[in-house]
């Protein structure tokens, strides 16, 4: 089936404005990204994807679909947040033949995507809605990559792609996130010099994540010396949660009303994943989620407000990250970091 780029660009041209690149012999994944109707992870109503040969863009594109029909409905958030609405999706496949038309283009490629725990999360979550079996492939997460690899403040794909000079269209158009992620990718790997995904993941002391018809692990991070966590829980945190959790270990702040939940079961809730929840920003606090909306995709915004003191911590050295409400969510929704299918 003929992707949607491919039919607004035909194949030619695409390849033609992708061929920029340095050629890096055997550089080859897969991106993909998903966007949902609602909450549920498996609402998926739009997938996109870019396929990489030799360190370049060769094919991308995105289709639309009806989400699994017992997640089926749209909320107003996710319609505001990437513009598809019910009547955009009524005529087209359901999800697991999208589904079919994605795995077609990865066949035995890994898979990357920016935060990888949500995108693969929703396939496998639609699929198991969809009575379907699960695909088999190995993941990374370019996200988890610029983390180890990046100083930054935030690692949304939007900060992360303006940092390294990246293009991004249209952030959460399924075409021009999956796009991002890719060069975002290529461009981590020119950073530091390596030449294949197994590289990258060793430079970032890394593993890829791998999902199979019976079972799945995610992503995880390596100590140099060996497989363990890097972090301890703190010791109000759980310390039976999982340390492979990336809220695993971290102390956090909240600023600003939280659309989802009070205060309180914010702090539950980090609790329960081996974190601690902090009432104010300071030296030992490694994340501030700010709510109220706050967005973060633009350098300025981390200098007005709510973001400052983050921002004078992290000028005396601090490693304090922020989050966004929505990335706060995702990180939150994927509570263990492998698991099999019941």
């Amino acid at each position: 089936m003929q992707s949607v780029t491919e039919a607004r660009f035909g194949r030619a041209q695409l390849l033609s404005r992708t061929r920029r690149s340095a050629v890096l012999s055997g550089f080859d994944f897969v991106s993909l990204d998903v966007e949902t109707a609602n909450y549920s992870r498996g609402s998926v109503c739009s997938i996109g994807y870019a396929v990489v040969r030799d360190g370049a863009r060769v094919e991308q594109g995105q289709w639309l679909c009806r989400p699994p029909e017992e997640v089926g409905h749209f909320e107003g958030f996710n319609v505001r947040l990437h513009g598809i609405t019910p009547a955009m999706v009524a005529s087209q496949p359901r999800f697991e033949d999208r589904l079919g038309d994605l795995l077609d283009r990865v066949a035995d490629l890994p898979v990357v995507a920016h935060n990888a725990s949500f995108d693969v999360g929703a396939i496998r979550t639609a699929c198991y809605l969809s009575d379907i079996e699960w695909p088999t492939f190995d993941y990374g997460c370019s996200l988890m990559w610029s983390r180890r690899l990046l100083n930054l403040i935030n690692y949304s794909l939007p900060f992360v792609a303006g940092h390294l000079d990246v293009k991004l269209d249209a952030h959460h158009d399924a075409e021009a996130d999956a796009v991002a992620a890719a060069d975002v990718t290529l461009a981590l790997a020119a950073l530091h010099d390596v030449a294949t995904i197994d590289e990258l993941c060793s430079k970032a002391l890394t593993r890829l994540g791998r999902l199979t018809a019976v079972d799945w692990r995610g992503c995880r991070t390596i100590c140099d010396g060996g497989g363990g966590s890097p972090k301890a829980a703190p010791a109000e945190a759980n310390q039976d949660a999982d340390p492979h959790h990336p809220l695993f270990g971290q102390v956090m702040a909240f600023t600003g009303a939280l659309a989802s939940m009070k205060r309180q079961e914010a702090f539950d809730l980090v609790a329960r994943l081996g974190a601690v929840g902090s009432k104010s920003v300071t030296k030992n606090t490694t994340l501030l989620v700010i709510g109220d909306g706050f967005a973060g995709t633009t350098p300025d915004e981390f200098w007005t407000g709510k973001a400052l003191d983050a921002c004078r911590w992290r000028a005396k050295g601090k490693p304090i990250q922020v989050l966004t409400e929505p990335e706060f969510l995702s990180y939150a929704a994927e509570t263990e970091s492998s698991g099999t299918r019941a």
